[in-house]
This record gives structure tokens, C-alpha cells and sequence, in this order.
């Protein structure tokens, strides 16, 4: 099954400004830390939050609300995602990728 979902930056980050508890709940702790370690960190949180959608629509699993800090985006030494959805004791790894280009970020999950 695959999901696929794209965020605008620029929505994003008057959303996250506006609303400065919005960054805490859509995120996980780690996945702040890396967003905020990058020059333009909306860029970054724009593109993990179309993951975790493109997630959510691969898995079927709800709105996001439900799962934002249930789905873990993390990247490996060499920058590439990967998902890691947590709930009731159990885990599973989904495999995505992220782009941005002109403001938008997009990304792909895939559920083997």
C-alpha cells in the first residue's frame, strides 16, 4: 500500500508560529532536534510532517491527531527516513522519502 501527501512550508510555518504548543504536539522530541539542527527548520518539519501523513494514509490508520507522536520519522547516518510507528507495546518500520521543491514538501510511505 503506498501513501503519498504534500505540505506547503510557507503554511507551516505561520501555523507553527502562530501556535508555538503545535510544534510539540505533531512532533516527537527527536524529530524536533533534527529539525531544528537544519538552516531553514520549517523546511524540515514540512517535509516530516508529509511523511508521517503519507504514513498514516499507507497504513490506513486515522486521523493525524491520533498518530503524530505515534510515528517516529528518523534518518540514518546517511539522512534517509524511515518510519517507526509505536502503539501498544508493538513497532513497525515503514519506508519513505521525502523531497522539497518551490515551497512544498512531499512524501511517499510505502507498507510492505
Amino acid at each position: 500500500m503506498l501513501g503519498v501527501d504534500v505540505v506547503g512550508v510557507e503554511r507551516l510555518r505561520v501555523a507553527l508560529e502562530r501556535s508555538p504548543g503545535l510544534e510539540a504536539r505533531l512532533f516527537t522530541e527527536q524529530e524536533r532536534l533534527y529539525c531544528r539542527s537544519h538552516r531553514d527548520r520549517a523546511v524540515s518539519f514540512a517535509g516530516t510532517l508529509a511523511a508521517k501523513e503519507a504514513v498514516i494514509k499507507a497504513c490506513r490508520l486515522g486521523p493525524l491527531v491520533a498518530w503524530a507522536r505515534r510515528i517516529e520519522i528518523e534518518r540514518a547516518s546517511s539522512g534517509v527516513p524511515h518510519a517507526r510507528i509505536s502503539w501498544e507495546g508493538a513497532q513497525q518500520e515503514i519506508e519513505v522519502s521525502i523531497s522539497h521543491d518551490a515551497g512544498i514538501a512531499v512524501a511517499i510511505a510505502m507498507r510492505l
